[in-house]
């Protein structure tokens, strides 16, 4: 006589259940670098903007000081603005845009800020 085997079921997971999780946690990971490509675009503006404000502010004082605008952005460099990494856009790389007739100072690559 046979000895009947039993099967046991083995635990461990198929192969479908693998490629679902798969499958989840790659969406998880793309929205993931998603918000975190937006993120820092967004913290790059800010710093543009925070930038602007500063370079605006340090020719009001220079204004204030010499009764007439720097002749450029790079006049206010050391004594006004401590690098002049600060005179260029965080995002682009740019250098800003400087009127010395007007004194107004804006980004080539964020407009409107």
């Amino acid at each position: 006589m046979h000895k009947a085997r039993v099967l046991e079921k083995q635990g461990g997971f198929t192969l479908v259940e693998l490629m679902v999780v798969v499958g989840i946690i790659g969406i998880l990971v793309s929205i993931a670098v998603i918000s975190f490509a937006f993120s820092v675009s967004a913290s790059k503006k800010t710093a543009c903007r925070a930038n602007l404000k500063t370079i605006r502010d340090q020719i009001v004082v220079y204004y204030s000081r010499y009764h007439a605008y720097p002749p450029s952005l790079q006049d206010l460099v050391p004594e006004y603005i401590e690098k002049d990494s600060s005179l260029n856009c965080p995002d682009s790389g740019e250098a800003y845009d400087y009127d010395p007739g007007t004194g107004e100072v804006s980004c080539p690559f964020h407009t409107g800020i």
